[in-house]
């Protein structure tokens, strides 16, 4: 009986995760990195833009708005980051790459910048408003965060630069059994997806190219092998227990 007990103790310690093991950026000494300079994100087909326009005279403007202007419903969804008042409001990149504006009419923006889209819509109201400044934002970047994560899920990004580790932050953290160093983060481009193997131990992970995200990234935590045990072992160990349970109610019977 006794045997069964120790085996059972000792399953069960064995499936513990070492918590030395979860730590991020390790280091003993002091470090720095050269800040990575990101470039910006460069639009794309199906990408949704909020342009914003104020001008000197206040006149024409409301055409650049929508349904925003003046209404309260709309200015509410806006400030609440109602992801679907961007995606039927907003202003969506057709295959083509271009978007048709009040005023101005189509303009190509695939392969633009935000700021030279800014740029190029200041310029050309410039011809017939009185000191147009346009504002335009970015509307569907978000990113996906799956795995051993305590709240995995979407997240949708208002911020010009968002990080890995900010990502993590916001879905709750790894759990115990995440695998820190082989976070698999897949990425689309405009002709091909890569995945990237990223370990959160290493210091220099602030300064590697993939540290700051991008819209549409996809992130994945796999669990660590001691994971699979536990849950065998666990298994195992409420077996033996049942088994030792019935052994001394057979004990007690016969006695």
């Amino acid at each position: 009986m006794r045997n069964y007990r120790w085996l059972a103790w000792l399953i069960f310690l064995s499936s513990c995760v070492n918590q030395n093991n979860l730590v991020y950026l390790q280091t003993d000494t002091n470090q720095s990195y050269k800040n990575y300079e990101t470039p910006e994100y460069k639009i794309r087909p199906l990408d949704i833009l909020n342009i914003d326009l104020n001008n000197f005279s206040g006149s024409t403007i409301d055409f650049f708005k929508g349904d925003a202007g003046g209404n309260p419903q709309a200015i509410q969804g806006i400030a609440q980051g109602n992801p679907a008042f961007f995606y039927f409001k907003g202003y969506v990149v057709n295959d083509a790459g271009t978007i048709d504006l009040p005023i101005i009419g189509k303009l190509e923006v695939k392969g633009l910048t935000v700021s030279e889209i800014e740029s190029i819509i200041n310029e050309k109201l410039g011809e017939v408003l009185q000191k147009p400044s346009a504002n335009v934002k970015l509307a569907n970047f978000r990113v996906s965060v799956l795995g051993e994560v305590k709240r995995p899920g979407v997240q949708y990004v208002y911020d010009k630069q968002y990080t890995l580790l900010q990502a993590l932050s916001q879905a709750g953290d790894l759990t115990d059994f995440g695998d820190r160093k082989k976070v698999r983060l897949v990425r689309k481009n405009e002709e091909e997806s890569e995945i990237i193997i990223l370990d959160l131990t290493r210091p220099d992970l602030i300064s590697a190219d993939y540290f700051f995200l991008q819209p549409n990234d996809v992130i994945y935590i796999q669990p660590v092998k001691a994971k699979a045990f536990s849950i065998n072992s666990r298994v195992a160990s409420l077996g033996l227990s049942i088994l030792s349970i019935l052994l001394v109610v057979v004990n007690i019977t016969r006695n």
